[in-house]
This record gives C-alpha cells, structure tokens and sequence, in this order.
C-alpha cells in the first residue's frame, strides 16, 4: 500500500463451480453497502438479447462479459466486489489494472469437496438455470473435477483467504466478517 494514498477497496470472489460465489458476494455487498458485479449476471443479461447456440459462443460471450467487468472496474469511483469463476489470464489482467488504478484487493478463493458441489451443480441445473450456463456437459464427475482443476490453479491476487466451500455455513461466517469490515476499513 502507498504511504499517504487512500486506496479503493476491491474483493475477488472466485473459485470452484456451485461454490455460492455469487451468493456470497451478495450477501457482502449488501451486509458492506458495496456494489456486487457478478460475471454470470452479466452474461445472462447479455445473452437474453445475444443467442449463444454452442460452447464456442459461450466462451466468447465469457470474455465479452470479463471486458465489461474490467471496463466497470477502471469506471468505478469506490470500493467493489468482482464474483466470478476467474481464469488465470484473467487474474493476471486483474492485477495490471489493480495496481494502475490503486485498489487495495481481497480475495476469497472457495474450494470445496468435488462430490458435493458436482451433486449441487446437476441439481442447480433443473432449477430454471439460463440457458447461457448449460453450454457444458457436467453430467460426469470426471468432467466436472477437470474444470475444477484448472479453477484451482488460479494464483489470486492481495491479500488471499481460501474457503471450504462444501457447505454454505461460511456465508455467515462471523470471521470471514470481521476479516471484510477489517479490510474496508483500513
């Protein structure tokens, strides 16, 4: 941090599919007062309007929605909160900017167990998931831990905490709070 300078506040929500990531961000941004820009939302906005007919398109809608997230980070005048499963080109994208922009950031990593969040994905998905996030079969276990390993590969930027994601007591986690309300207020 530099001597002086009043830093914003960033934090990274990222990690494992069907973590809760966009959950958690939620309940911060709302318990913080802090604007929450989840990448899902956005790419479900966008592709209400854009039709995405195979995995290719995702993945280029998946960019697209990553370009407006950096374009509403380098616009924002306060402290913010970024969810999303992040990639590492992304992560490193992330830090350029954080550190151009002076942003002081906190990352939650949310790591969980692979048979606990494979059961709740295949369940999230007949629950009138958009469209826009069944672009990929998950339907086996093996699929779905290969994604998970290049998600946890990740190197997250500031200061990092990782999360067992398996259940979701860590949403009200009365340390995970006190370590944000430390973080902001610094």
């Amino acid at each position: 941090m530099l001597e002086g300078v009043i830093m914003k506040k960033l934090i990274l929500i990222g990690g494992d599919l069907a973590g809760g990531k966009s959950e958690f961000s939620n309940r911060l941004g709302k318990k913080f007062k802090i604007t929450v820009i989840n990448k899902d939302r956005i790419k479900e906005i966008l592709g209400d309007t854009i039709i995405v007919n195979n995995r290719e398109e995702n993945k280029k809608l998946s960019v697209i929605c990553f370009q407006l997230m950096k374009y509403l980070l380098e616009k924002n005048e306060g402290n913010l909160i970024l969810e999303s499963n992040f990639k590492d080109y992304e992560m490193k994208e992330l830090k350029v900017l954080c550190d151009s922009l002076r942003y002081d950031v906190l990352s939650f990593k949310l790591i969980g167990n692979d048979e606990v969040l494979h059961k709740r994905f295949i369940k999230r998905l007949g629950e009138n998931r958009h469209y826009v996030h069944k672009s990929q079969d998950f339907s086996k276990l093996e699929d779905f831990r290969k994604t998970l390993e290049e998600l946890r590969k990740v190197e997250y930027i500031g200061k990092y905490i990782e999360i067992d994601c398996s259940d979701f007591r860590y949403q009200n986690d009365e340390k995970i709070l006190e370590c944000v309300a430390k973080f902001l207020n610094n």
